[in-house]
């Protein structure tokens, strides 16, 4: 997710993959970065069902332990997306997105999935994947034709651009590279920090190669089981509560913006002027980049007082928080695959669309769900990885971590996915944030003790 669920026939049948050959291709380091990383390449194949044909190739960053007569093993890192990298994440932000105590005793593991950032070939599309003429909330048939329509249009202008590959970048199929990059490392077991799409991905790993997952940490859970309608409406419902706790603070705090002010009357009226003067904005900032601006500066609680004062700023100049949802095609081409759609008629869309207005009157359902269910309508490449259950059993330690104030990943996703993963503990944790990893120290002093345990 930003930071974001499906799972073929294989995975639902309780099947365990078998390990990837403990002598498999090495990978051959070179010194990058400016931390003291280094890099590599190392090929997969670009079909998992024909592993002898044709070839692609991953990108690796490894930060080796700091204390190596306390090294524990190698810790597999997602930053979420779909769609993330993590290779520039460790090699040139490990010694801020990681603590000590994790660089000390853990090679860390940054793989970009395939068709992501540094592995080739690279997923690209002609077209953009956010339509600047249309609308991701249709009101009539003909706005509902024309979003299923654009975004034909948009995933065949991505097999031009990306090739055969467009029909494998699955999360199933990534997690299978996954494990040839820890063969590479000559390792029988490794540990997981998955971060919101993370999540999907390490779960989808210790599905398929149980035996060899050491222990896993799952924060921002992403359930898989849910669909896509209920994918949008829980993050309407979500984000709206989460903005509830934002005016309240805005309520509470002088250092606010908005402090004395209806922070969610001026924003509704904000919305209902759409679009707003904004600078580098030639027809203003609309609605719908006002609202995933908003959406995208209420996950992390530090973007609070800023978000107050954008809202603030907003009637001379909302080019502070005017966003799209996200347009890398990287993250609508997985997501189509792991997160798909389906046949959906004018009539229930539509429906979608009430739904989540009234879940969310203030928000209105400016959320990464529902641009993924519009994104993804009409999307003619079959899912190679559709909505499903994810089950893992025989990993000896897992932990799900759940936010009650994460509006990406709703708290009510956290016990169904600790449901699919045999033996594993939730912790629930209450402050505002996706992620607690990112947002909440104390959690994140917990999550560290639990990989070194």
């Amino acid at each position: 997710m930003w930071l974001i669920p499906a799972v073929v026939m294989a995975m639902t049948s309780g099947l365990v993959a078998p390990a990837a050959d403990a002598t498999g291709p090495a990978l051959n380091w070179r010194a990058c970065g400016g931390l003291g990383a280094e890099c590599a390449e190392l090929a997969v194949p670009l079909d998992w069902s024909r592993p002898a044909g044709d070839r692609i190739t991953v990108a690796v960053s490894r930060l080796k332990a700091a204390d190596p007569a306390r090294r524990i093993g190698v810790l597999f890192f997602n930053p979420g997306g779909p769609g993330n990298a993590a290779r520039p994440e460790v090699r040139d932000q490990g010694d801020q997105v990681f603590p000590a105590e994790l660089r000390d005793r853990f090679d860390i593991v940054g793989v970009d999935p395939r068709g992501v950032g540094d592995s080739k070939p690279a997923i690209s599309c002609e077209k953009s994947t956010v339509d600047p003429a249309g609308t991701r909330y249709p009101s009539t048939r003909a706005q509902f034709d024309h979003l299923a329509a654009y975004n034909r249009e948009v995933a065949e202008s991505c097999r031009r651009a990306t090739g055969p590959l467009i029909d494998h970048v699955d999360t199933v199929s990534a997690a299978k590279d996954f494990d040839v990059v820890r063969s590479a490392l000559g390792e029988q077991q490794v540990s997981w920090l998955g971060l919101s799409y993370g999540t999907l991905l390490a779960a989808t790993y210790a599905h398929l190669f149980p035996l060899q997952v050491r222990a896993a940490v799952l924060d921002g859970p992403e359930d898989h089981t849910i669909g896509s309608r209920r994918f949008a409406a829980d993050e309407a419902a979500a984000t709206e509560k989460v903005f509830g706790a934002f005016a309240d603070w805005c309520q509470s705090d002088p250092a606010c913006a908005l402090h004395g002010r209806d922070v969610q009357a001026e924003y509704r009226a904000l919305l209902d002027r759409a679009p707003l003067p904004a600078a580098g904005f030639p027809d203003g900032a609309s609605v719908e980049q006002i609202g995933f601006g908003t959406y995208s500066k209420l996950m992390f609680r530090s973007e609070w007082p800023a978000l107050a004062k954008d809202i603030a700023d907003a009637a001379t100049n909302a080019a502070a928080f005017a966003a799209e949802a996200p347009t890398d095609p990287a993250y609508r081409v997985i997501a189509c695959h792991d997160m798909p759609t389906g046949e959906v008629t004018y009539p229930e869309f539509a429906d979608r669309v009430t739904e989540i207005r009234k879940l969310a009157p203030t928000t209105q359902g400016y959320v990464e769900g529902w641009d993924v269910q519009a994104g993804c309508l009409g999307w003619p490449i079959k899912p190679a990885n559709p909505w499903g259950s994810v089950r893992v059993r025989g990993v000896p330690r897992t932990l799900v971590v759940a936010g009650t104030l994460d509006p990406a990943t709703p708290h009510s996703w956290g016990p169904l996915v600790a449901a699919q993963i045999h033996g594993s503990k939730l912790l629930t944790w209450t402050e505002p944030g996706h992620t607690a990893y990112l947002n909440d120290p104390e959690t994140r002093h917990v999550i560290v003790d639990y990989l070194l345990g």
